[in-house]
């Protein structure tokens, strides 16, 4: 079973590997020539001498990683979307041609019937699922900020207040939305509020799926956060760095790079717990499956395609990630579950 997944995912593994790869090669050889002068070879590194590009890359790559991210619904309709709702009707052609017909003749017309809805699925669950995390690990960085964040005995009492207030809601939320099924709080922000806020159930979701990610990644940084050295704190404060300067140039990287393998779980659990967001009639995968299982009248099918759509989704993206951990070297630290 394990060689038989490693054969079906490794290639989207390797894809995403090359679009990395060719997102750098083009950077590096249009950009990245301004400043360095010279071209570089695909899957080559440059040396210490161009670090100013590869300073000013890492800030590119980034901004256009977020508006990948943010305008994935639109490019996986057009993309992944069609590819996968062709890769559904296959499978159910295959299963209704070949000898097994007879015993997967349900499942062969699900997939033929409702592959471009499982399709669309898929694409609202990874919508969810990444933006909601990308939106929950912004708002955990200055979250767990405050949190580790110490007050000063010689600022004015009024800024010493709002810092012990800030320090007691973010305490406060963290331990109310941890202490809650994300069931329940989908339940209270769409149907509590539909009156008030018209809103779209899709972005209802995706605003409760970031809440949830927030108060879980709050509490993963700030563990990252003490996982360094308070002795590097302390020389960057006698070199002449502020409590800002030294949080965010010495500390947060070193704490977000330990914490990255937790963020990555964060992610693969955020792709199943949006199934319950069928509740506040999100059109999820689940949800499809829920429409199949009411046209069939068999509610076992329809979810035994829906629980392999979900094995898939995150056996894949848990392999991509732990490829990712290798190559950047990230290192093993044990903070807490993110769930």
């Amino acid at each position: 079973m394990r060689k038989v997944f490693r054969i079906i995912f490794l290639p989207v593994v390797l894809l995403f590997k090359h679009l990395y790869l060719s997102l750098n090669w083009i950077l590096d050889n249009t950009i990245g020539y301004i400043f360095t002068k010279e071209y570089r070879n695909y899957n080559k590194t440059y040396n210490e001498k161009h670090n100013n590009w590869i300073i000013s890359k890492r800030i590119i790559s980034t901004i256009l990683v977020l508006v990948l991210i943010f305008s994935f619904e639109v490019i996986y309709q057009n993309t992944l979307g069609v590819i996968i709702a062709e890769i559904f009707r296959l499978i159910g052609r295959f299963l209704e041609l070949s000898i097994f017909g007879n015993t997967f003749v349900k499942v062969s017309r699900i997939l033929i019937e409702f592959n471009q809805a499982y399709a669309n699925g898929v694409g609202t669950t990874l919508y969810l699922s990444l933006i909601g995390t990308t939106v929950g690990l912004m708002i955990a960085v200055v979250f767990s900020y405050i949190v580790v964040m110490k007050i000063n005995k010689n600022s004015n009492n009024f800024i010493k207040g709002i810092q012990k207030i800030l320090k007691k809601f973010v305490n406060l939320y963290v331990t109310i939305i941890r202490g809650t099924p994300m069931m329940v709080q989908a339940m209270l922000i769409y149907w509590g509020t539909i009156t008030v806020i018209p809103w779209d159930y899709k972005i209802a979701g995706l605003v409760v799926v970031s809440l949830n990610t927030t108060a879980y990644l709050t509490e993963v940084l700030r563990a990252g956060y003490e996982s360094i050295d308070k002795g590097q704190t302390e020389g960057a404060l006698s070199l002449g760095l502020s409590n800002i300067q030294t949080m965010f140039y010495v500390v947060f990287p070193q704490a977000l790079k330990n914490s990255m393998a937790s963020i990555g779980n964060e992610f693969v659990i955020n792709i199943k717990d949006t199934a319950v967001l069928s509740v506040i009639l999100v059109v999820d995968i689940f949800r499809i499956s829920e429409v199949v299982a009411g046209r069939y009248f068999d509610y076992f099918t329809p979810f035994i395609i829906a629980a392999l759509i979900y094995l898939s989704l995150t056996l894949s993206i848990s392999k991509l990630l732990r490829h990712l951990e290798k190559k950047l070297e990230l290192p093993e630290t044990n903070l807490p579950s993110s769930n």
